[in-house]
């Protein structure tokens, strides 16, 4: 069987750090390592990033950093003409590399999958397109302005405001895949489409939730594929017998990023009622982002900073799971988080939100615990209910890992994709087929 050549297309990129980066990187990891001559193209946001580099045997290649490095410091209506010629480089590098790949594969459902489904359309590749957001389902989004849960501190505060236009590498934390589309207008949403039908473009969605959410903006094309993140399980393990339990117990573990949608000002407050009660527990933030000086300062006026580490960013993340006994993910939306999954993966059962992902993932009352968005007293008394209970807590462990070993380890999650391109290609190629050779005609 001829293997196929894979481009991955991704807007941000490793050093830049979040969920959709770690999972291109290992998808593209595993594939080289089956055979698959797989690439990674992106943008380069910054200087210091190089224009092309090899990590860890996988190709990567960034493009339109004369448009996108410091493009902050422009207006903002040339920030945003700025992205859009950026993305209309991508396109022409994808129309450019066109012999070099057989499938392209896109990260996340954004206008520049119109002008890719355009280069796809007219090379005839086959196209992935992966939506990675499911969004705030119209709760707590935003655009300018957002506010930190004040719980009992003084909501009028001028260092609770959050500027929703907030980036970092590039990357604005807003809405949906889709949300940002439809905030484009109608007629982008209904081009964008039509171009993905024409393109016959497979859309993978990462939850349950997603594929209701392209139903909701009447999004359902003919070719729709639920095929969650995966985790390596190699990796991500559950702390070794000779690791402390007792040291373990009361450390409760959060992975991610410090910024609005990811809700550490929700768990603050959460744990600012968990301290009352339970004084001794530990809560270990491990992360960066763009509120932390924010958060630090939250944890201050609730007078919990003493039971709370800020790490900062970390590259041993199973090292830092292993310091506790279970995890939380305070997140006001998501898509398929990566921080669960791993965390599961380690053996810690979880308290999360009920957002995309974490609701497919997490059994309530089996493997883990779930609570509504913003729903501080709900985490505390989530969190309170396994720290005073270790036996159930290491019950919800055992089940989170075994969930993580059937259903979600990347090799299985691989062997689902590799099948995926197979078909696509076999498809384009019956296609090509079909078609009629062109007739010759010669004068008699």
């Amino acid at each position: 069987m001829t293997r196929s050549r894979i481009y991955i297309a991704i807007t941000t990129f490793l050093p830049a750090v979040g969920g959709a980066e770690k999972q291109a990187f290992a998808q593209a990891h595993n594939l080289r390592k089956r055979g698959y001559e797989t690439t990674i193209i992106t943008f380069r946001h910054q200087s210091a990033w190089p224009k092309s580099e090899v990590m860890e045997g996988v190709p990567v290649i960034r493009v339109a950093g004369k448009m996108l490095i410091d493009r902050w410091k422009l207006p903002r209506l040339m920030q945003k003409l700025a992205y859009l010629v950026a993305m209309l480089v991508m396109a022409w590098s994808l129309w450019r590399d066109r012999r070099r790949y057989d499938v392209l594969h896109v990260y996340q459902l954004t206008f520049l999958a119109v002008l890719i489904a355009l280069v796809c359309r007219l090379t005839g590749k086959p196209l992935i397109i992966a939506v990675r957001s499911a969004g705030s389902g119209g709760v707590t989004k935003f655009q300018n302005q957002a506010t930190l849960l004040a719980g009992p501190l003084d909501p009028t505060a001028p260092w609770l405001q959050v500027d929703g236009r907030l980036q970092i590498n590039g990357r604005v934390y807003v809405a949906s895949d889709l949300e940002m589309l439809a905030r484009m207008g109608k007629p982008v949403l209904q081009l964008t489409r039509f171009l993905l039908q024409r393109a016959h473009a497979v859309i993978v969605v990462l939850s349950s939730r997603m594929k209701k959410s392209l139903a909701e903006y009447h999004f359902d094309l003919p070719d729709i594929q639920l095929i969650p993140n995966g985790v390596d399980v190699a990796r991500f393990q559950p702390a070794s017998a000779g690791t402390s339990l007792d040291e373990r117990a009361q450390v409760v573990v959060c992975i991610t990023g410090l910024r609005y949608e990811k809700g550490i000002d929700v768990l603050l407050q959460a744990w600012h009622l968990v301290h009352k009660q339970a004084p001794q527990a530990r809560l270990i933030i491990v992360g960066r982002g763009s509120l932390q000086n924010q958060l630090e300062s939250m944890a201050e006026a609730l007078g919990i900073a003493d039971s709370i580490k800020f790490t900062g960013l970390q590259n041993d993340i199973p090292a830092q799971l292993h310091q506790g006994s279970l995890a939380v993910l305070p997140s006001r939306w998501e898509g398929m988080p990566n921080a669960v999954m791993e965390a599961m993966a380690c053996g810690l059962p979880c308290v999360s939100t009920r957002v995309s992902g974490s609701e497919d993932i997490i059994q309530h009352g089996v493997n883990g615990l779930l609570v509504e968005p913003e729903d501080y007293h709900g985490m505390a008394q989530a969190l309170l209910t396994l720290l005073r209970n270790p036996a159930l807590t290491e019950k919800y462990g055992r089940a989170a890992r075994e969930t993580i070993e059937k259903d979600y380890s990347l090799e299985q999650v691989m062997d689902r994709y590799v099948e995926l391109y197979q078909s696509v290609t076999d498809h384009r190629s019956r296609i090509a087929e079909d078609i009629p050779s062109p007739r010759v005609y010669q004068q008699s």
